[in-house]
C-alpha cells in the first residue's frame, strides 16, 4: 500500500449512536483525508454508519462484552484486530470509548502501532484509572475532570467539537415566544442525569403560580434499560398534575432542531464527564444551566454561554430558571457569547486539527526497538 498517509484505525463497540459515537462520527468527518486513511471497526449494523461523510473502509467486528467474552473469545477477537492492522499497514489505532480499549490494549506487544485511547468517561475503577492507560501511547480526555481521574503522564485534553455546518440555520423561535419558557433536557434516560431533580425545580414554578411554561425530556431507554426510574417520573408528573407542563418527547435523530425550540436547556448530571448536549445547545444559541459537577462548568466557563448551579441543589435551579422565567437575565449576551465562543473554541475544524497533531507527534518519536510484529 502506498504509505503517502497516514493510516488510522478507529475501533468502537458501539451499534447505538450516543454522545461518544456523535464525538467519533464528527471527527471522522473532520480529519484532513489528503493526510490520512481511515478505517472504522464498528458492528456491521451500527445505525450511524450513514452519517459518515467521508470516505473510509469499514471493518464489520463486534466487540462483546469483556466479561462474556474473556478468554479465547476475546484472544481470538484480538488477534482479528492485529491481523487487520498488520495488512492494511495501520500507523495509530485510536480505541474510541469505554470497551474498545480493553480490546487495544494488547495490541501494544502484538504490533507496531501507535495506540490512542479517546477516553470519554468517568469511572472509579482502578483497571481504568491506573491499568489501562499504562497500555496507551497517549490518552485523550474529553476535559479535565476527565484527565484528573487517570494517573499517568502520557495523556492530552482536547474536547468535544461541534460540527460547524450544523449551525447554518439558527433559530427561529423568538425568547419565550407567545409568553411561554421552553425548557428542554437531551440525553439518554438514566438516574445520573438527575431528570428528577429537573422535575422537582419546575414543579416549585408551579408552586409560585408561574405556570407559563414547558418541559421536554428528550431520550428514552434503550440504552441503560432504566425503564424503572423512567417510570418512576411518569408517575411523579401525574401526582404532581403537571403532566400538561412535562412532555416525555422520547429519542430524536434530529435533537438540535429541538433545541432550537427551547428557550433553556439544562444538563443537571452527576459528574457529567463532558456533555456534548451543552455545547450543541450553545451552538443553536439556546443558554444552558449545568451543575457545578464534573466536566461541563469547564464549558459554561469557556464559553460564557449559560448558568452554573450548585450541584444537586434543587432550590438553586429553581431559582436560575425562575430569573429567565422572570426575564432578569440578559438572554441575547448569553445567546450570542456562547454561539461566538463555542464556534471558536469547540469548532471541529480546530478540533480534528489538535488530534492530527497528537498522531504526527506520536509517529515522529523515537521508535522503540523492542516493539514490532512480533507473532507472524
Amino acid at each position: 500500500m502506498n504509505k503517502d498517509k497516514i493510516n488510522v484505525l478507529f475501533i468502537t463497540h458501539a451499534d447505538k449512536k450516543g454522545g461518544a459515537e456523535q464525538s467519533l462520527i464528527h471527527l471522522i468527518n473532520y480529519l484532513d483525508t489528503s493526510k490520512h486513511r481511515i478505517f472504522l471497526l464498528s458492528p456491521r449494523d451500527a445505525d450511524f454508519l450513514s452519517e459518515i461523510r467521508t470516505n473510509y473502509t469499514h471493518f464489520p467486528l463486534r466487540l462483546n462484552s469483556i466479561k462474556k467474552r474473556l478468554g479465547l473469545g476475546y484472544l481470538e477477537t484480538v488477534f482479528q484486530i492485529r491481523r487487520f492492522a498488520k495488512k492494511n499497514h495501520i500507523d495509530i489505532i485510536h480505541a474510541n470509548g469505554w470497551r474498545a480499549p480493553w480490546y487495544t490494549a494488547p495490541l501494544k506487544f502484538l504490533t507496531n502501532c501507535k495506540l490512542v485511547w479517546h477516553h470519554r468517561d468517568y469511572t472509579h475503577l482502578k483497571m481504568f484509572n491506573r491499568v489501562l492507560p499504562r497500555f496507551f501511547d497517549q490518552i485523550i480526555c474529553i476535559s479535565h475532570f476527565v484527565a484528573n481521574s487517570i494517573e499517568g503522564k502520557n495523556k492530552t485534553i482536547i474536547y468535544n467539537g461541534v460540527d460547524p455546518e450544523l449551525a447554518l440555520t439558527m433559530r427561529s423561535r423568538s425568547f419565550m415566544e407567545d409568553d411561554i419558557l421552553v425548557i428542554g433536557t437531551f440525553g439518554r434516560i438514566v438516574e445520573w442525569k438527575r431528570y428528577h431533580l429537573v422535575i422537582e425545580a419546575v414543579k416549585k414554578l408551579a408552586d409560585h403560580k408561574k405556570n407559563n411554561w414547558k418541559l421536554l425530556i428528550v431520550g428514552d431507554t434503550s440504552v441503560d434499560g432504566s425503564e424503572d426510574y423512567y417510570n418512576d417520573m411518569v408517575l411523579k408528573v401525574k401526582q404532581y398534575g403537571l403532566e400538561h407542563h412535562v412532555i416525555f418527547y422520547g429519542y430524536s435523530k434530529k435533537p438540535l432542531d429541538l433545541m432550537k425550540e427551547c428557550d433553556l436547556t439544562i444538563n443537571f448530571s452527576l459528574n457529567e464527564p463532558f456533555g456534548r448536549v451543552i455545547i450543541e445547545s450553545l451552538l443553536v444559541q439556546t443558554p444552558v444551566i449545568v451543575a457545578d459537577s464534573g466536566g461541563a462548568p469547564e464549558i459554561i466557563h469557556q464559553t460564557k454561554g449559560g448558568f452554573i448551579v450548585k450541584d444537586g441543589d434543587v432550590d438553586a435551579l429553581y431559582q436560575t430558571i425562575d430569573s429567565v422565567y422572570d426575564k432578569t437575565i440578559d438572554y441575547q449576551e448569553l445567546s450570542i457569547q456562547g454561539y461566538m465562543n463555542v464556534m471558536k473554541d469547540f469548532n471541529m475544524v480546530t478540533i480534528a486539527r489538535k488530534v492530527e497533531d497528537t498522531y504526527q507527534s506520536l509517529l515522529t518519536e523515537p521508535m522503540n526497538p523492542t516493539n514490532g510484529w512480533l507473532i507472524s
